[in-house]
């Protein structure tokens, strides 16, 4: 059985840190198996990231320091869209194959293959959110700053202790994608930010990833107190509906939207820009812009002037 953990496999054997660990912190030499992964590299050492497996949009690269509209799309190693090829990838001369979320035997065998196909190590980190302090670290000594690595990871220690000490809220829906009827059942990786700072999830389901869709009825249902969405189609289209907004016992149903940019506050893609979301979490003040641009400065090496914020839609 493959644990949530820090694993470096290559060619059939066991690789140190150190034998991954060598090369100048300027070399584009590091392939990321997912977008999760992707954003964990550039948070830590943006000048090792051969590519990215999904093309961003344009919205995206205005918040990300230059350089990152120069990385060529890549694909990645398991997932929906472009998936890489090992020739593609053997021509960037990687260094190590970087792995960062959950595990399940589909990906490990990705990362396998991958690996004994270019005879470079495969790492893989937890991605549990609680647990992006150490995945900082650990990305730091794979990639060759552990300063940097130790600097973010006392920043995530210090926002997620933060937010762990809230242990009560709403209860809520997470409501992705323009109909919003696609959801993060509760436990789900999708959902951490908001559960862990004590608010409830109505969402009770299965499905392989802890993702999927539900009828609009089920939702009426479970009857949450706010509706929390990433979409801003979306709540355009249900701020006004009274069929959204309008609760079993006559109340008005709130509506946040959360921040998706350069990268979402609670997923898309479930990695190290959810610490923005907890940050939030931790002290949800409109007076917080300050702060989190200088997050997300450390984040994505560029913050505007003024950050996207949630927002509380009347």
């Amino acid at each position: 059985m493959t644990t949530r953990r820090m694993t470096l496999i290559g060619m059939g054997a066991t690789f140190t840190v150190a034998a991954c660990s060598r090369a100048p912190t300027e070399q584009r030499n590091v392939i990321a198996a997912g977008q999760p992964a992707a954003v964990l590299i550039w948070a830590v050492a943006r000048g090792r990231l051969a590519g990215w497996p999904r093309r961003l949009d344009p919205d995206c690269l205005t918040g990300l320091a230059a350089g990152a509209a120069d990385l060529p799309e890549l694909g990645g190693l398991s997932g929906p869209g472009l998936m890489a090829t090992t020739s593609s990838l053997s021509a960037l001369r990687p260094r190590l194959i970087l792995d960062y979320g959950d595990t399940d035997p589909d990906v490990v065998a990705n990362g396998r293959a991958a690996s004994e196909a270019l005879g470079v190590p495969w790492a893989m980190i937890d991605g549990a959110l609680h647990l992006i302090p150490a995945a900082f670290r650990q990305a730091g000594r794979l990639l060759d700053d552990h300063e940097r690595g130790q600097s973010l990871a006392e920043d995530a220690e210090r926002i997620i202790a933060d937010w762990r000490r809230h242990t009560a809220g709403p209860s809520f829906y997470y409501a992705r994608g323009a109909d919003g009827l696609q959801t993060g059942f509760r436990g789900a990786l999708a959902t951490e930010v908001l559960e862990g700072a004590g608010w409830t999830n109505v969402a009770v389901g299965s499905s392989g990833d802890g993702v999927g869709r539900v009828a609009y009825e089920q939702v009426m249902d479970w009857d949450p107190e706010v509706l929390v969405t990433l979409s801003a189609d979306f709540a355009r289209a249900v701020r006004n509906d009274p069929h959204w907004r309008r609760r079993r016992d006559g109340s008005r149903r709130r509506l946040l939207l959360m921040p998706d940019r350069p990268f979402g506050w609670i997923d898309r893609p479930p990695s190290v820009n959810r610490l923005l979301g907890c940050a939030w979490m931790a002290q949800p003040s409109d007076r917080a812009s300050t702060r989190l641009a200088m997050l997300s400065r450390r984040l994505y090496g560029m913050a505007p002037a003024e950050i996207l914020m949630p927002k509380w839609l009347i």
